[in-house]
């Protein structure tokens, strides 16, 4: 069966993030309890007078911070923000969108599995926000 370029993003190297486990990680009933969270971003945010509150309105706040943050060199390589963010928005998605839920690629790279059945890199998503805003 040949793979579509999409599935390169499954098998290829995972890009940023990766969760290694027990054989079984990508399994449905076990990657549904997996939680990741962003614990130096959220530091780093209280540390900055933004507070992280997991509400989807802080999205729109956290997006007119971060072409500043992400201009700001002092802060590179204290906290990767595609990352961090990423988990971030897979954090908020999940608690508000029902039936969303964390779930793992074979190569590691986690994604948010909507009750459809879509698959949202969301680690993509805030890279390309961050190196591609214009």
């Amino acid at each position: 069966m040949k793979r579509s370029r999409s599935d390169d993003h499954k098998y290829g190297r995972a890009r940023g993030v990766a969760v290694f486990g027990s054989p079984g990680i990508g399994d449905a009933d076990s990657s549904q309890n997996l939680t990741l969270t962003c614990e130096r971003f959220r530091r780093w945010c209280s540390e900055h007078d933004f507070t992280l509150d997991d509400e989807p309105g802080s999205l729109t706040d956290l997006d007119a911070r971060l072409d500043s943050w992400n201009s700001d060199v002092s802060h590179h390589g204290k906290v990767d923000l595609s990352n961090e963010v990423g988990i971030y928005l897979g954090s908020v998605i999940i608690k508000h969108v029902g039936g969303s839920h964390w779930t793992v690629w074979p190569n590691g790279h986690p994604v948010i599995r909507l009750s459809s059945g879509e698959e949202l890199d969301v680690t993509r998503l805030t890279n390309e926000r961050l190196n591609h805003s214009g």
